[in-house]
């Protein structure tokens, strides 16, 4: 089993990584996802851990072997709905995915903790 960090802890208002402290929009750098790998597709589970958190993340793949001129879709959207979200929230997310990253919209509070994909 491997797991790989696709969004490391982002507090609201403090840079890191690919945020930049006050920009509510943005994206986390794409990670290897198990297609990329194996060559036949599979079952991935990614996990979102969130304090008070409000936004969404967008869940985006490819099937690409390279990430900076891929085609991104959405595979899953997980959003605090207006209302500071606390939450461990795994979800299963099948696919010949090579590369996974989170795309983030409307962040304006909270925490995110990680974001991480076993496979």
């Amino acid at each position: 089993m491997t797991t790989y960090t696709i969004l490391d802890t982002t507090e609201y208002g403090v840079p890191s990584g690919n945020y930049d402290g006050s920009s509510q929009d943005w994206i986390s750098d794409a990670r290897l996802a198990s297609d990329y790998y194996r060559g036949q597709g599979g079952i991935q589970t990614v996990t979102f851990t969130v304090t008070d958190f409000l936004g969404t993340m967008y869940l985006e793949a490819t099937l690409d072997t390279d990430p900076e001129s891929a085609a991104w879709f959405r595979t899953f959207e997980y959003a605090s709905g207006g209302t500071p979200l606390t939450d461990y929230h795994p979800e299963t997310v099948t696919g010949n995915f090579t590369w996974m990253r989170v795309r983030v919209e409307g962040f304006s509070g909270g925490t995110i903790n990680s974001t991480t994909i076993t496979y």
